[in-house]
This record gives structure tokens, C-alpha cells and sequence, in this order.
């Protein structure tokens, strides 16, 4: 008689978001991250959930403000007893490929083909990148997830939310995975610190990977380096960038894995004279 195994449930939250939403920007990244959502919620952690209600997180008006600065420093540090217990996906893309790509695949039809190009970005990539954080967990192990996105009118008219629950369970029915989306749902802007810290990070990263000289660039790209490089040095962002699992979506929309460490090394190398003497 085979034994009879009890299955386990794991209650997973995951935190969605993106950075450099047109083809104009240096990098084009969406990412998300997970955590045991009883970990997340435990009252130890009360005092990292509280800072939003001190500092308000935005990467992209970050220009050297102090109390902005302040504030990206107390969530890294915050959140460092959370590190070994998230995992994070992220996908780099260019717009711009994929609409070449359509322009030549699609020649007929589609018109415009911007409609086929961004359904393509929004169905499949933040598809793509909460399967990764929801499966293998083993047969004896069900994972129920919560899926939260920042608000956003783009994400409300391609109806992000359901699509994505939908797309998961579909997923998990078809591959007989041990996973199910509970909830996938928005949040407004300060409302969950997880998405202000999958925002944040999400633009640090891209920093690490354009890799800018700070002796090349002024103003805000400049701060932002500088605060990257401060909380390298201080080794507030490398618990987190150890659980980071990083895919390019290169030619013939192949995902191959980049290698985040090379990144950082080549970042602070670029930058060297300035990591020492912070």
C-alpha cells in the first residue's frame, strides 16, 4: 500500500510591475516578485509595511532629493530580513524588435500593428514571469497566489488582471501544476509596500544593466548611479539580486537568462573611483 503523503499549502503573494514603458527608454523591463505571504504579513515586519506612510517611492522623479534617497535606503534595509524568503523574474525586452518583427510577419494584416505588438507584451510576458515564480514547488505542495499590480489605466483596458488569473489557471490546469491564482487585483500608488519595492528595485536594475558612467551623465541619471553605488557598497541590494532570476527576449523571441552578476561587476567597475569614495 503506498503511503499517503498530506499535501502542504503555500500562500504566495506576488508584486507586478514595470519600468520604461516606451520604446524611447534606455531599458524596457517588467518584473515581478514573491514571498510567502505569511512572512510578508508578520508583525516583525510591521515597520517596513509603515513606509509608506513616511516616504513616497518614485525611481523615475528620483534626482537627488534627500528624503526620497532616505526613503529607498530605509525600504532596502527594511526589507533585508525578507530577502532570503523573495524570489524575483524579470524580463528585458525592446518594443521596438517587436514591432519590426510585425511589421514583417504581419504585413497583411494587423493594422496598425502597435494593437498585436503591445497584446503580445501585455498577455504573454507578465505571463511568462509569474508562471516562473508559481511552479515547481513539488506534488505535495499546493501554491495559492495573490497576484497585485499597481494601478494603471494601460492595465485597466487590457483588463491585465483577469487575463493574467485566467492565463495562470489555464497554465496550471493544462501542465497539471500544483498551483492556483486566488486573486490577481490593483493597487494605487502607496497603498502596498511590495509594489513600491518591485518599482524601486526594478529601476535599479536597470541602472546595473545600461551600465552608465557617472563621469559621462548629469543630473537625475547621475543621483541615481550614485544611490545604486551606495547601496552596493553598503551591501543592501545583494541579498536581493542573488534571488534574481533575469531573462532577455532576444531574436526569434527566444527568453535566455543573463547574468545578473557580470552585470553588477561590470557596473562597479565602470564606476570604480566613485564606489571607493562613497
Amino acid at each position: 500500500m503506498q503511503p499517503i503523503h498530506e499535501q502542504a499549502t503555500t500562500n504566495l503573494l506576488i508584486c507586478f510591475d514595470e519600468s520604461g514603458k516606451n520604446s524611447s527608454d534606455p531599458i524596457q523591463l517588467m518584473g515581478a516578485l514573491s514571498i510567502p505571504l505569511n512572512i510578508y504579513m508578520h508583525p516583525n515586519f510591521n515597520t517596513f509595511h509603515a513606509l509608506n506612510q513616511e516616504f513616497s517611492f518614485h525611481w523615475t522623479k528620483y534626482g537627488g532629493d534627500s528624503k526620497i534617497a532616505k526613503g529607498i535606503e530605509q525600504l532596502f534595509e527594511q526589507a533585508l530580513p525578507l530577502a532570503e524568503y523573495m524570489n524575483f523574474n524579470m524580463i528585458r525586452y525592446a518594443s521596438s524588435v517587436l514591432n519590426s518583427q510585425a511589421q514583417n510577419v504581419f504585413k497583411d494584416i494587423y493594422k496598425p500593428k502597435k494593437t498585436i505588438v503591445d497584446k503580445t507584451i501585455y498577455t504573454k510576458l507578465p505571463e511568462r514571469i509569474c508562471y516562473g515564480l508559481v511552479r515547481g514547488y513539488g506534488v505535495h505542495n499546493d501554491v495559492q497566489a495573490k497576484i497585485l499590480i499597481e494601478e494603471s489605466s494601460e492595465y485597466h483596458s487590457r483588463n491585465l488582471d483577469s487575463m493574467l488569473k485566467e492565463a495562470l489557471n489555464i497554465h496550471s490546469l493544462y501542465r497539471g501544476e500544483n498551483f492556483v491564482i486566488t486573486e490577481c487585483g490593483y493597487r494605487s500608488k502607496g497603498e502596498e509596500i511590495g509594489i513600491e519595492f518591485i518599482d524601486i528595485f526594478l529601476g535599479i536594475v536597470g541602472i546595473i544593466l545600461t551600465c552608465p558612467s557617472y563621469k559621462e551623465i548629469s543630473g537625475k541619471k547621475q543621483a541615481k548611479v550614485e544611490l545604486v553605488l551606495k547601496l552596493l557598497k553598503q551591501n543592501k541590494l545583494q541579498p536581493f539580486l542573488k534571488n534574481l532570476r533575469l531573462f532577455e527576449l532576444q531574436q526569434f523571441n527566444q527568453l535566455i537568462e543573463a547574468n545578473v552578476e557580470a552585470s553588477i561587476k561590470l557596473f562597479i567597475a565602470k564606476n570604480y573611483e566613485e564606489f571607493i569614495s562613497l
